[in-house]
């Protein structure tokens, strides 16, 4: 069933991935969701995102990304992660910044904040001497 046939939403996201997918295999030649996710499979060494979570983007019921779908997207659509990112999240403002760092950093376990912590002496300790 291609996408033209289906509901999509009208969310950031929904927009952009519906827009995508018609460059990608032409207008009207979209494929269903089983495909797409098979699809981006391919293109990323076997690790892809479920066809309901295909289905929820396109319908609009999915107006945010993980990293870890940004990535297969953006390899998919030969993009930058960043294209994925949600207009409110694009900007460079500094406040929105340190929202972002913050709440992808509560997403992380100890061992993974312990690690970044490391780096972070690695670097003031090199920029110190």
């Amino acid at each position: 069933m291609a996408t033209t046939s289906r509901t999509i939403g009208d969310g950031w996201l929904s927009t952009i991935f519906a827009q995508l997918l018609d460059e990608k295999y032409g207008h009207g030649r979209v494929p269903g969701v089983r495909k797409i996710s098979a699809d981006i499979a391919a293109a990323n060494d076997g690790d892809t995102i479920s066809h309901g979570h295909v289905h929820h983007i396109l319908t609009g019921e999915a107006d945010n990304l993980t990293d870890r779908t940004r990535s297969l997207l953006a390899r998919y659509f030969g993009k930058p992660p960043s294209f994925f990112l949600a207009p409110s999240q694009a900007g460079d403002d500094h406040d929105n910044l340190v929202h972002m760092l913050a709440a992808r950093l509560a997403t992380f376990d100890s061992a993974q904040v312990a690690a970044i912590a490391q780096a972070v002496d690695m670097v003031t300790a090199h920029q110190d001497s």
